[in-house]
């Protein structure tokens, strides 16, 4: 969410958001990246023949061939003590269902994630990051056709990179800056699409602590040890240390994750018709505080998986 957006008091946000989130509700943010908190339990097989599950019930469903969905009971303080932390992980098997941007820079009008799912036939999306004023990211971000933003930013630790040049890299990965042997630059240079933003886990796979305090509704980028792109979402309001803790936990096999937007904003969807699963974010300290959004919002920049076969926007 943009500083003038912030500005407004909290009277005024709601008074004015209640009319106009439908067509003015997205804009950027700029959230800077607090100690490790326990998972109460871990993952379990999957259970291809159940349906997704409503609760936290710690099982892995599947929602289409290479696309499954879990929910872990977490351990962190909500910032709602009604709201119980859940951590949903959306799973995408890249080859079935590659990634790729859909971006208002060049591929029209902020809008919902789900909008922007449907539009290219996706089966899961994600925000792709947080953006300013102008709607384009505030990190790195490009595919194989266009850029929406080539600087970098220096308070980004991480980036996402996808497509490579060469078939033999591997399709998904995550690098942050600093860590050892890493050159970001050289591997950049190997792959078409980058989404650059803060990290949540470090170079091993570890939490990262964070100075920000605030607690909010969050979605995560993130890829584990098979490859696959994870999609995390989280609408239990933590602190992001509570949610880099919880996304740690070794039994969710994650080697590396990234913020990708906080508060109302964050959504995920995974699966198609009737098996659609659609996760909103709502509490943000100091703008939103309280449960009570369930719409998505617009936004510009996406990141979704689909065939390879869908259709532009």
């Amino acid at each position: 969410m943009s500083a003038p957006a912030r500005a407004l008091s909290a009277a005024m946000k709601r008074a004015v958001l209640s009319l106009l989130c439908a067509v003015a509700c997205g804009r950027g943010r700029r959230h800077p990246p607090p100690p490790p908190a326990a998972i109460v339990d871990g993952g379990a097989a999957i259970d291809a023949a159940a349906p997704p599950p409503a609760g936290c019930d710690g099982q892995r469903h599947a929602l289409a061939p290479g696309l499954t969905i879990e929910r872990h009971r977490i351990a962190g303080t909500s910032a709602l003590p009604t709201l119980t932390p859940c951590l949903e992980l959306v799973r995408v098997d890249v080859g079935r269902y590659p990634p790729r941007l859909v971006m208002a820079s060049r591929d029209g009008a902020p809008r919902p994630v789900t909008t922007w799912a449907d539009a290219v036939g996706a089966v899961a999306a994600v925000n792709a990051g947080m953006f300013g004023d102008d709607h384009r990211a505030l990190g790195q971000l490009r595919d194989r056709d266009h850029v929406d933003r080539d600087r970098d930013n220096p308070r980004y630790g991480g980036w996402l990179l996808f497509d490579p040049h060469d078939p033999a890299d591997p399709a998904v990965r995550i690098v942050g800056r600093g860590c050892a042997g890493v050159d970001v630059a050289a591997l950049r240079r190997r792959y078409r699409g980058e989404v650059q933003s803060y990290r949540l886990l470090g170079c091993d796979g570890e939490a990262l602590a964070w100075a920000d305090a605030k607690s909010y509704s969050a979605a995560a980028i993130a890829v584990d040890r098979h490859g696959r792109l994870v999609f995390a979402h989280l609408r239990a309001p933590l602190r992001m240390g509570e949610l880099a803790a919880a996304l740690a936990t070794p039994a969710f096999d994650l080697v590396g994750a990234l913020y990708a937007e906080g508060g109302p904003e964050a959504t995920v969807v995974a699966g198609t018709g009737a098996a659609r699963v659609t996760s909103y974010g709502s509490y943000e300290t100091g703008f939103w505080e309280d449960d009570s959004n369930h719409t998505g919002w617009d936004v510009p920049n996406v990141l979704v998986a689909a065939p390879p076969a869908s259709a532009p926007p």
